[in-house]
């Protein structure tokens, strides 16, 4: 598949803390990013305790990315990309031989058209997405653009006109269970602008019981071992949440505008 640009992506660069090549370095991870600024999926990988290696590559306005197992989708601006991993073919990379134990290669691209596509995952082989351009939760296959699977109770139809900017989703073993969104409860086009600092929700999908609101910017709500985390993304934290109280707390304060969450081990 070739991705083309109308204009040349806009340069990026990347720095880090001290300690993030050693963190990385003792997990044997690496860490994988999009900016749709600069249209970019770059894997950060450390090469030894105090230095890491940049892997860019260009993608239309990349945004949310799924993995599971070998399988990695990216979101551009009008398809989902799968790639898979194929670790006993990465030694032959031509390039450079030897040098990398994972290659992702491209298998398969869903054309889309325009969704804005935040948080997204794989789910009993299925990709879910977080919509914001029609404000849904939607499925990604083969069949459509996309298949809404669920809407905040104050959507009242599937128009993409981002009414409410949802854009985090958290999953549990039984699917979808949580969702952010900006603006309050609005219903016009973008209608979330006007009051986005200090008017994001946080949705249980299950009820469509809006559990907390007056959030400044949330983001990326996710379940780990039972318990619901958020990133209150304007105040630069990341708080914990107790849905039955209906209540929330900062347990770290990160000191910038934060967005995305990914859990490795402990």
């Amino acid at each position: 598949m070739k991705v083309e640009f109308e204009t040349a992506p806009a340069p990026y660069t990347c720095t880090c803390s001290q300690d993030i090549p050693e963190l990385l370095l003792s997990l044997k991870i690496s860490l994988v990013l999009s900016t749709y600024q600069a249209g970019k999926v770059i894997f950060l990988s450390p090469a030894e305790n105090d230095k890491l290696v940049q892997l860019p590559r260009n993608f239309d306005t990349p945004m949310g990315m799924a993995l599971s197992g070998n399988r990695l989708a990216i979101a551009c601006k009008n398809d989902v990309i799968e790639f898979s991993n194929s670790p006993a073919m990465a030694p032959n990379y031509p390039q450079k031989q030897n040098t990398y134990d994972g290659i992702f290669l491209l298998r398969a691209a869903y054309s889309t058209g325009r969704l804005a596509l935040h948080d997204m995952y794989y789910f009993k082989n299925k990709i879910l997405a977080t919509n914001t351009l029609f404000s849904c939760i939607s499925e990604i296959d083969n069949n459509y653009s996309f298949t809404p699977i669920w809407k905040p109770d104050f959507i009242e139809e599937y128009f993409p006109a981002d009414l409410c900017h949802l854009n985090g989703l958290a999953m549990d073993e039984t699917g979808p269970r949580f969702a952010t969104s900006l603006g309050g409860k609005t219903k016009e086009r973008e209608g979330w602008r006007e009051n986005k600092m200090n008017g994001g929700l946080l949705i249980d999908i299950n009820s469509n019981e809006i559990i907390l609101e007056n959030l400044q910017m949330p983001h990326s709500p996710r379940l780990y071992n039972g318990k619901l985390y958020f990133l209150n993304s304007a105040a630069g934290e990341l708080c914990a949440v107790d849905p039955e109280k209906k209540s929330y707390g900062g347990i770290s304060k990160l000191g910038a505008y934060a967005r995305g969450i990914g859990r490795y081990g402990d």
